[in-house]
């Protein structure tokens, strides 16, 4: 990969980061109503980084854009803005990240972004004007051209200018200086610099840094050479200090030393009558517990001598690293191949007929070494859905203000981890579910009213662990679904024959996710054309998850998704049928036993059912579902297994339970999918240790209501 390419890579993955994390920012304070002095300094550092990177990787466009919104904030963080002018900052402000978004996602298609952002630039420049002149913040046409105020402490500083920080001067404050070295090959180190010059300012009273002039083109390499020196003034304890440095992305190395002489400290800094060169000054101690007297009886003498105690610096490494996605896919696929050699080689009929105690115990290391890096390489993969669920809190506001409802977001359980594959598809199904819930499900605010409901309308994103699955629930309190209308259109559409007293509750909700089925009386721009929710249920299908709905009149809508933790690797339990192979999740699995036969019997219906404990289950024949030839057609011959499937639990009769298998998931060949219309329930296969092929049951679509 050439360093062309490396650094286009991080460009984007970092923009990428930057503005999620402004979006949430923006969106936080527009719920509180303003922004705090912290959010606005990380609004200002934000677009400051943009800036640089952008200008630095040859993106004008959207370096003027990010500059732009620079300047507002630095005047912002100047003046602050009065309580009226903060809706109007903040549509602006929210519009001007959507246009950022749209350039990095051009640049990361491989193509030139050449986006005209001068209307979007003006109405900054306008707000901009407005609020220096005292007039309320608007986004209308801008007063004039580009103004270039308010730019970055670090633009306007010339060689040895001192970047103020945002604590007031205090007599007592200490001098100190901060030495850092980032990872090598992590590519624009300048932007490494700017980052941890933006997250020292909260924390210091004034600071300079050698270089000074971060956005030059000797900047990076002069920092790869010597390091990144910063000199600051400060009331933060030195620790602190280290800390923040130290946890700045890329920082390989950060020291911190007191300057108790005052002829150490850099004249710009502090007024001194000699001040040696940076690179010259001596190494008085490390993180001294220097009092402002100190600091401040320093006559106009010549420097301490260069032996003074020198304390080795401390190293802080980082402990996060970025790995491309297609390599950590890779490495999933070589951990399945080697469990399904290992159960090649360790269960192979011609060995398993021998004795041999050390190949035995061989094999159990082994196989405990196999599970430990299997758990390993998953882990890796795992990525919490808090980013995801943090989306839809963008389109939940830009929809209530469309639609003209109070909406709130609640989200719950945001930790929770999925693996990325998987996440990667849940994005859009949870935008058609939050549209609909908000556009189709919510009440008007009148309406809200005369029921006696929260003008405020809750949609509530939550996600849970439940065993080797991950429940994502979409719930409102809006009305319901109308189980008349679903029906009533199902039937004019012919999904459905049967009369309206013979469909359940469960079986009327689920034909929202028909094709073409959409219950709105007017198409509007999120809904009611009827496509969105049946996208929804493939998208779900595609990761082996399933999808069901609860809905109580007036009360709201519950949709629950449940899927796998992983794609890849299962825990299962080995079934025979005849002479075919069968592998359940042992998750699924409640219990089993040859006793049940004699407590089935036959329903009105003719169909077998089985009481356990004063609770009855439907028999499920396996042979019968995928015509096999059985060995057992007796029930008390062959075995009965208590299965607990996402919609019921039921009792699946098969000839023999061999035993526990790990199952490394293949899909089923193009072929077969083509042709699956009687193999409902089949969710891929397996590699069995003799080499033959196992099929892997879907518990949840193996028996059809």
């Amino acid at each position: 990969m050439s360093e062309d390419t490396s650094m286009m890579e991080v460009f984007i993955y970092e923009s990428d980061q930057l503005l999620e994390s402004l979006e949430d920012i923006l969106l936080q304070g527009e719920k509180e109503h303003e922004l705090n002095p912290e959010h606005i300094n990380e609004v200002f550092r934000v677009m400051h980084t943009l800036k640089g990177s952008s200008s630095m990787m040859g993106y004008d466009s959207l370096a003027k854009l990010a500059h732009a919104t620079e300047d507002l904030f630095a005047q912002i963080r100047e003046k602050g803005a009065s309580k009226d002018d903060w809706a109007a900052i903040f549509d602006l402000v929210l519009e001007a990240n959507d246009a950022l978004k749209a350039h990095v996602n051009v640049i990361h298609e491989g193509k030139t972004p050449n986006f005209d952002n001068t209307d979007l630039i003006n109405r900054l420049h306008a707000c901009l004007e407005n609020l220096k002149t005292g007039l309320p913040a608007s986004g209308g046409a801008a007063a004039g051209s580009d103004t270039g105020s308010g730019g970055t402490a670090l633009d306007e500083q010339g060689a040895g200018t001192v970047i103020d920080g945002a604590l007031a001067d205090d007599p007592e404050a200490l001098y100190y200086r901060i030495k850092a070295t980032f990872e090598e090959g992590c590519l624009m180190e300048n932007l490494r610099a700017f980052s941890l010059v933006n997250e020292l300012l909260p924390c210091v009273i004034k600071m300079c840094t050698i270089p000074d002039d971060l956005e030059s083109a000797t900047a990076a390499d002069y920092i790869i050479a010597n390091g990144f020196t910063v000199f600051l003034k400060s009331t933060e304890n030195p620790d602190k200090l280290k800390s923040i440095a130290n946890g700045v992305m890329f920082v390989n190395t950060a020291s911190i030393l007191s300057l108790e002489d005052m002829e150490l400290v850099p004249e710009n800094l502090a007024p001194v009558k000699a001040a040696p060169e940076p690179a010259e000054v001596a190494v008085v101690a490390e993180l001294p517990e220097a009092s402002a007297a100190a600091l401040n009886s320093a006559p106009a003498a010549a420097a301490k001598p260069a032996a003074q105690a020198a304390v080795s610096e401390s190293i802080a490494k980082q402990n996060f690293i970025s790995v491309n996605v297609n390599k950590l896919d890779k490495l999933v696929d070589l951990v399945g191949e080697i469990v399904t050699n290992e159960s090649m080689v360790t269960k192979n009929p011609e060995i398993a007929s021998l004795q041999i105690q050390g190949f035995d115990r061989a094999s159990q290391e082994l196989h405990k070494l196999i599970n430990e890096l299997q758990d390993i390489v998953m882990s890796i993969r795992m990525v919490p859905v808090a980013s995801t669920f943090h989306k839809m809190q963008r389109i939940v506001r830009d929809m209530s203000k469309k639609v003209q409802k109070t909406v709130n977001l609640v989200i719950l359980g945001e930790e929770t981890e999925v693996d990325k594959n998987i996440i990667d598809t849940l994005s859009d199904p949870l935008m058609h579910l939050i549209r609909n819930a908000v556009d189709h499900g919510l009440e008007t605010t009148d309406v809200r009213k005369k029921k006696g409901k929260d003008a405020t309308g809750r949609v509530t994103l939550e996600a849970r662990n439940t065993g080797g699955d991950v429940i994502i629930i979409v719930e409102d309190d809006g009305g319901g679904l109308d189980r008349g209308r679903i029906i009533k259109k199902a039937q004019d559409k012919g999904l459905i024959t049967k009369p309206e007293n013979e469909i359940s509750d469960k079986e009327a909700y689920q034909l929202i996710f028909a094709p073409g089925l959409s219950t709105n009386e007017q198409v509007t721009e999120f809904s009611g054309r009827g496509v969105g929710m049946d996208v929804v249920r493939s998208n779900i299908d595609k990761v082996g998850g399933s999808i069901s709905v609860d809905s109580a009149q007036d009360k709201g809508t519950t949709i629950t998704i449940r899927i796998p933790l992983t794609l890849s690797i299962i825990e299962g339990m080995k079934l025979r049928v005849g002479q075919y192979i069968f592998i359940v999740p042992m998750l699924s699995i409640q219990e089993s036993s040859k006793e049940y036969a004699k407590d089935v019997f036959l329903d009105p219906n003719g169909n077998e059912m089985l009481m356990i404990r004063g609770s009855v289950y439907p028999v499920v024949r396996l042979y019968n579902l995928f015509n096999l030839e059985p060995e057992k057609t007796e029930l008390s011959e062959g075995i009965l297994i208590m299965i607990n499937s996402e919609r019921r639990t039921y009792c699946l009769f098969v000839d023999e339970l061999i035993g526990e298998q790990q199952a490394v998931i293949k899909p089923l060949p193009t072929y077969i999918q083509k042709h699956n219309n009687g193999m409902h329930g089949l969710s891929g296969c397996s590699i069995l240790g003799d080499g033959s092929i196992s099929l892997i049951i879907d518990i949840n679509k193996l028996l059809v209501d």
